[in-house]
């Protein structure tokens, strides 16, 4: 095969994947464009709020015991209770129980994030939310707490 022939048909290939990757560039770029552009101002929010509010009793009152047992646990850990701590545990325990004897899973519940935060002096402190994708501006996640989660629920009702 001449070498005129073999350079031909390398650079054909290479003509051909440039082009295959530009158009999938472009469409990732038009599509994220008209996706960002559907989106209104506290669009995913609502809908995850309203989605929350739409789900069973007993998967809303496992949530709520998770948060308030994650954050009873996180205090029994900064006063080095050991006794708070099995009690905490014992309380989520026995709630997953409640739930499963229900039929419902604890991944069905739409469980929150809790995150421990080191402070100075040994203390802790807790929080947790969801991250949802964002609703406008640059950042891929917005982070809904807890509290507006709860309040926005006690709103629908």
């Amino acid at each position: 095969m001449p070498m005129y022939s073999l350079l031909k048909t390398r650079s054909g290939f290479w003509h051909r994947l440039i082009s295959i990757i530009s158009l999938v560039v472009t469409i990732a770029l038009v599509g994220c464009t008209t996706f960002q552009e559907s989106v209104s101002s506290g669009e995913n929010q609502r809908a995850f709020i309203e989605a929350l509010a739409g789900t069973p009793a007993a998967r809303q009152d496992y949530r709520q015991a998770y948060v308030s047992g994650f954050r009873d646990h996180v205090k029994a850990l900064a006063a080095n209770d050991t006794g708070a701590q099995e009690q905490t545990k014992w309380l989520l325990s026995d709630n997953r129980k409640r739930l499963n004897n229900l039929g419902v899973s604890e991944a069905d519940c739409s469980r929150p994030y809790c995150i421990i935060e080191p402070l100075q002096g040994g203390r802790l402190n807790s929080w947790c939310g969801y991250r949802l994708e964002a609703d406008e501006g640059t950042d891929l996640y917005q982070w809904l707490d807890w509290g507006t989660v709860q309040t926005a629920l006690q709103g629908l009702q």
